[in-house]
């Protein structure tokens, strides 16, 4: 077995990970080393390169310019469309073309979709005043609130018809479907109302683009310290166990694991699945909350270094996939000013809409398109099409085939036209099968702690001594969920790294 040594190691080559490893750096700390599990950095940040252009696999947007890193980062090197350096807002242009489109392919009626995007609006408004009550689910909380507003707003003999109220109804399902996507959530149902509002948004624009994709961003970081990464960067790298010595933790079990590669108690050693085992003072975790959920019992060993109480956190917090279909046709056959094409799927009832979006009584072999919350072009590949989907990932296991005909099924249905070829290629994200990731990004589950994420982020010291540290999206407490988060997270823990290196020399 291979041996290395050096005093921090750090898992992930995403952007937290990055992020971490620049800022030691900078710092002229460098006997670090990052090991990542795949072929490439980035993590969920993943650019392919396609013909004359690119296409975005994960991560897509900067959110928020206002206090971002990201967006000044991207600012201040050109990454991203001028419009964007010289205005903070949302970018509204009229000529844009948006369709909620029917079953039949018929427009939604404008003044009932105007009245239900309001009422929806308000409706989140409240949810995130929620705080101390009791913690009923985001999912009941809106709609019962959104039904109770429409109610308000609309004529009341308005409800006195079915097909009225189903068509409220099916509104209110398209805009679950898309929080779902939003939040990464399988389910708003599954969301906690009484967390809700512990995400902040920052202030301008929340769709901002790389004009060269997400991989820019990783370039133009690693850009100043390029040759000292590069000798650090060690890919292909699959972590197998956390080994910590039975002498720190004053207990002795049947064997320690860790004294077959180390003597010296106050180091930890790392195993990885290419026959490697690294030997350091510490580690930075910055794995997703997915992979933690699927693999902290069997991770770290002894597993008594991992207190319960984190265990509960990482286990509470939700982790959902959101997933991108991209269909990719020799020519366009949309208007060229089209952004979104939003389907709206019929509702038979209250009770048959409750069932199809918590999926009981459900097939979804042949309904796991419904949880496609919109179709909507890229902005650097002319020729494709993204279809947006969360709530499941049945799709993961079908044929590229499968999935060209119930897509190309779905835009027929919902454009009313017959003429939607086939597209020519499929590019799919698949993030939930993908084992080093297991899913998309975090959210307050239902029944989670106010603190689960500050948990989670915790670092693990023994003796006062720090050995393992955790970054990434999943452990800031207000921009979880985002790139932003994340790149602050690895940062966070380099200088907490730094001020420990500092005080102990």
């Amino acid at each position: 077995m291979k041996t290395l040594e050096i005093q921090v190691a750090i898992i992930g080559g995403g952007i937290s990970g990055v992020s971490c490893a620049i800022e030691l750096l900078n710092n002229d700390l460098e006997e670090f080393l990052i090991f990542e599990a795949t072929e490439r950095i980035g993590g969920r940040c993943f650019t392919v390169p396609y013909k004359d252009g690119f296409l975005e696999m994960g991560a897509q947007f900067i959110h928020g310019q206002v206090d971002n890193p990201i967006f000044k980062i991207a600012s201040e090197n050109d990454l991203i469309e001028e419009i964007y350096k010289n205005s903070i807002a949302e970018i509204d242009d009229p000529s844009r073309l948006v369709m909620f489109k029917d079953w039949n392919g018929n427009q939604i009626d404008e003044k009932i979709l105007d009245w239900a995007q309001f009422c929806l609006y308000e409706s989140y408004s409240l949810a995130r005043l929620q705080s101390e009550n009791e913690d009923p689910n985001l999912g009941e909380f809106i709609y019962n609130n959104y039904i109770r507003l429409m109610k308000e707003k609309l004529d009341p003999n308005f409800f006195e018809k079915s097909e009225n109220l189903n068509l409220i109804n099916s509104i209110y399902q398209w805009n679950f479907k898309w929080e779902c996507m939003y939040n990464g959530c399988a389910s708003m149902f599954e969301m906690s109302l009484n967390n809700f509002s512990k995400y902040q948004k920052l202030e301008g624009c929340q769709i901002i683009e790389f004009k060269k994709g997400y991989q820019s961003l990783f370039d133009t970081l690693i850009e100043k310290h390029k040759e000292k990464c590069s000798q650090r960067i060690n890919l292909n790298y699959e972590l197998r166990n956390i080994l910590v010595c039975q002498k720190l933790l004053n207990f002795k079990l049947d064997g320690c694991r860790h004294c077959e590669y180390s003597h010296n108690e106050n180091k930890i050693v790392l195993l990885f699945s290419n026959e490697t085992a690294v030997i350091c003072d510490r580690v930075v975790c910055t794995m997703s909350l997915g992979y933690l959920k699927e693999n902290i019992d069997d991770l770290f060993v002894p597993n008594l270094i991992i207190c319960e109480e984190k265990k509960k956190s990482v286990k509470r917090m939700g982790f959902g996939t959101v997933n991108k279909i991209i269909l990719i046709y020799d020519k366009p056959f949309w208007d060229k000013n089209l952004e979104d094409i939003y389907s709206i799927w019929p509702t038979e009832s209250t009770e048959k809409m409750y069932e199809s979006l918590k999926h009981d009584n459900f097939d979804l072999e042949s309904r796991w398109s419904e949880d496609i919350c919109t179709i909507c072009p890229t902005l650097y590949q002319k020729n494709a099409l993204i279809a947006w989907i969360a709530g499941n990932h049945y799709h993961e296991r079908l044929t590229n085939e499968q999935v060209k005909v119930e897509c190309t099924k779905i835009l027929k249905k919902f454009l009313g036209r017959d003429d939607i070829p086939q597209p020519v290629d499929i590019k799919r994200s698949n993030w939930n099968s993908n084992k080093f990731f297991k899913g998309s990004y975090s959210y307050y589950a239902y029944g989670t702690s106010s603190n689960d994420i500050q948990r989670i982020a915790e670092p693990i010291k023994i003796k006062n001594k720090t050995l393992i540290h955790f970054a990434g999206e999943a452990t800031h407490e207000s921009f979880y969920s985002t790139v932003h988060g994340a790149y602050l997270t690895g940062i966070r823990e380099a200088n907490r790294i730094i001020s420990e290196t500092n005080k102990s020399s």
